[in-house]
């Protein structure tokens, strides 16, 4: 049994390995040529001296690290990518045999939710999507853990965080809400699902009012963004929404889940890849909706001790999506590229939310058929 385990296991990694492969294949291959893979031809073909800078300036990172493997592998951008794919293939086998989501979820949904093409590709490639998938990896399984009640923090956790304030700073204080939640319900408020309700109450009001404060900073980077994306590629850049004051605000909600989805329904008719990629957010969104089928049936009413995890998603996922939401919602482009930074976090999350609403879900089953 053991070792048809073992095989069982090692065929599945070894479909996703090619999988992956095929993606790196693709994107350098055809995919290069019908538009473009952003910055990577750039990262891995120019060099830039050493110096502190690099540990500090994700892009200088970008451009130190992949103009030394542009050099080793003689600026063949297949070859220069394959460490890329390596990394990332390692990254998403580590997280989810660390948190042993293949004993709980169907091989085949798995494999479909990882393997989804706009996150692949982008993960594949050398790009900060990369490290977005990376520090996600390892931040993702740190918040799993806090949910089982241990705290501890080690130093590949310490890592994750540099990555995240190396790459993507805004992240980071949605996910320490997270954890910072998660760490008080669970020793403040342990089985009490009303106190853990109020908490993230408090906790919603003090990133309201924080927000209200600092409005008019917000609205003033807001009315400076569409100039960033007036040379989109491919002329994919759409009319700017901030016009007037405050309208940062007025579009929030549709705002966070354009710059989500990606292509709205007119861009996906007039251009194929656009399309494709509106596909796959549908499905996105879908299996989202099915991995937390357990908890959106029966949340509160019943399964009170998975209060706290809807709670600490709701803080992370929410947070991110906000910040992502002026980033993505004036080019579809940037709202899938973007996306794959911390897509796989949410993966990760919603797949543990999943495992443990279905346990939850059969226990309650069993005490009712022994009734």
């Amino acid at each position: 049994m053991l070792v048809a385990n073992r095989l069982k296991t090692s065929r599945f990694w070894m479909c996703y390995f090619f999988i992956r492969l095929f993606y790196l294949l693709f994107a350098v291959l055809i995919y290069a040529r019908l538009t473009t893979l952003g910055d990577t031809e750039g990262y891995l073909t120019l060099t830039v001296p050493f110096s502190l800078r690099i540990f500090y300036d994700s892009t200088y990172f970008m451009f130190f690290i992949g103009g030394l493997i542009g050099i080793f592998f003689r600026q063949n951008m297949l070859l220069a990518n394959l460490p890329s794919m390596f990394i990332s293939f390692f990254i998403i086998k580590w997280a989810i045999e660390k948190l042993a989501l293949r004993k709980h979820v169907n091989n085949t949904l798995l494999m479909i939710v990882i393997s989804l093409p706009n996150f692949v590709i982008w993960t594949t490639i050398w790009s900060k999507e990369l490290f977005g998938l990376i520090y996600t990896a390892i931040i993702a399984v740190l918040v799993v853990n806090f949910l089982n009640r241990n705290y501890k923090i080690g130093i590949i956790d310490i890592f994750g965080f540099y990555l995240c304030l190396l790459f993507n700073p805004q992240y980071l204080p949605f996910i320490l809400q997270g954890l910072i939640f998660i760490y008080i319900a669970h020793n403040l408020f342990n089985h009490k699902p009303t106190g853990q309700i109020m908490l993230g109450v408090v906790f919603l009001f003090i990133n309201v009012l924080f927000l209200y404060l600092i409005r008019d900073i917000v609205n003033m980077y807001a009315m400076g963004m569409h100039a960033h994306f007036e040379l989109g590629q491919a002329g994919a850049t759409r009319d700017n929404i901030f016009l007037e004051d405050y309208d940062f605000f007025r579009y929030l909600p549709w705002g966070m889940f354009v710059g989500f989805f990606g292509p709205t329904i007119s861009e996906m008719r007039e251009n194929p890849l656009h399309l494709i990629a509106g596909v796959e957010s549908l499905l996105k969104i879908i299996l989202f909706i099915y991995l937390s089928k357990y908890v959106i049936i029966d949340c509160f009413l019943k399964w009170k001790s998975l209060t706290i995890i809807p709670i600490s998603y709701f803080f992370i996922f929410m947070g991110i999506l906000f910040i992502h939401y002026p980033f993505s919602i004036f080019n579809p482009g940037s709202a899938i590229r973007y996306r794959s930074r911390f897509i796989f976090l949410f993966i990760i999350l919603l797949l543990y939310l999943y495992t443990k609403g279905k346990d939850y879900y059969l226990q309650r089953r069993r005490g009712y058929y022994k009734k």
